[in-house]
């Protein structure tokens, strides 16, 4: 029954909230015991893609509410003095403030029409060329020759040859990309190694990192590739972009570690 009175409730607020669209963002749309609800509050708990979806947003209203009802009940039963609630608000808070200051300070990056030509210039060749390749991934580099024999098999025997070892031992991956994408997210060295490699190659092992495996990639097709020119600087501008962030990321954590010296292993 209670369920039934609160959908019904529910329906009521749905209908509130639709009607007064137009209105300010802060105006309150509802009321649960003395809190209110605010049609901002509903707002920003919508991922951006649905934020003009009224059947996404009655759905998270409805969610909202039961929490509210719940957020009130363990409040005035003095949950909100539990050390381990608030240690848990403490550190939700401080992801939630600093990603928003973050995001605040990164908001106004910008790349120059001449930085994104020059760009486009360099690397807009790499763009024209697509290839087929399969990525053989391993731990054991005492076996690399026999990983390199069975390269040498066709793709469908490649893989199952490889799931005969099992995941633990070796993994292998299909990639289909056009040069310029490799260029920019795999990294430079990555790049020099595939861009180089004729078709049926199979590269010398690759470490990765501080993985500890090693990978053996083997080009299985080369064919053109025409990407128009908007397309490939709307992709540079997304990739000079982050790139830029990143460098004011790096800038204000190094400001602020000297403002706000940061001390590990600190006792009370």
């Amino acid at each position: 029954m209670y369920f039934k009175r609160f959908f019904f409730f529910a329906l009521i607020i749905i209908a509130t909230i639709t009607a007064g669209c137009k209105k300010e963002k802060t105006q309150a749309i509802a009321k649960v015991g003395k809190t209110q609800i605010t049609s901002k509050e509903i707002q920003v708990q919508l991922p951006e893609a649905y934020a003009g979806d009224q059947r996404i947003q009655n759905e998270v209203l409805n969610q909202y509410l039961y929490e509210v009802l719940l957020y009130n009940a363990a409040k005035d039963e003095g949950f909100l003095k539990n050390e381990d609630l608030q240690t848990q608000l403490k550190v939700t808070t401080i992801k939630v403030v600093s990603q928003f200051y973050l995001n605040e300070k990164l908001k106004n990056a910008r790349v120059s029409e001449e930085e994104l030509r020059q760009e486009f210039e360099k690397s807009k060749n790499y763009f024209q060329q697509k290839l087929d390749m399969v990525v053989l991934y391993y731990a054991n580099p005492q076996k690399t020759s026999l990983y390199k024999q069975i390269l040498l098999n066709p793709y469908p025997v490649i893989v199952n040859e490889v799931n005969k070892l099992g995941p633990n031992e070796a993994q292998v991956a299909p990639i289909s990309e056009n040069l310029g994408v490799i260029y920019y997210s795999y990294g430079e060295d990555l790049f020099n190694i595939i861009s180089k490699l004729k078709l049926g190659e199979i590269s010398d092992p690759i470490p990765l990192g501080q993985s500890g495996y090693y990978a053996l990639i083997k080009i299985l097709k080369l064919y053109p590739n025409k990407v128009e020119e908007q397309e490939i600087k709307e992709f540079l501008n997304n990739i000079l972009v982050s790139k830029k962030q990143n460098q004011i990321k790096d800038s204000i954590l190094t400001a602020l570690s000297a403002k706000y010296p940061i001390q590990e292993g600190v006792k009370k």
